[in-house]
């Protein structure tokens, strides 16, 4: 599967493909994935990093220094 990737705006249910995909994906079956790119918030674009900067986990805080014994199963048994 080749995937191509576009921004253009919906006009009364209608995606224009841009010319320079237009010859290529005519008469072809594709599949349509549509995102819309503005945020929940309008007043502001949220980057990929800044929500990543939100993720928080959960661990032992010896995870990084003593993550052998934090492993699930043992490889030799």
């Amino acid at each position: 599967m080749k995937a191509i990737e576009f921004q253009t705006t919906v006009h009364d249910g209608i995606l224009q493909i841009p010319l320079e995909h237009q010859r290529l994906l005519d008469g072809r079956d594709v599949r349509v994935v549509v995102v819309d790119s503005q945020t929940e918030d309008a007043g502001e674009a949220e980057t990929l990093f800044a929500r990543l900067r939100r993720v928080r986990i959960a661990g032992p805080a010896d995870l990084s220094t003593d993550h052998d014994s934090h492993v699930i199963g043992n490889r030799d048994a």
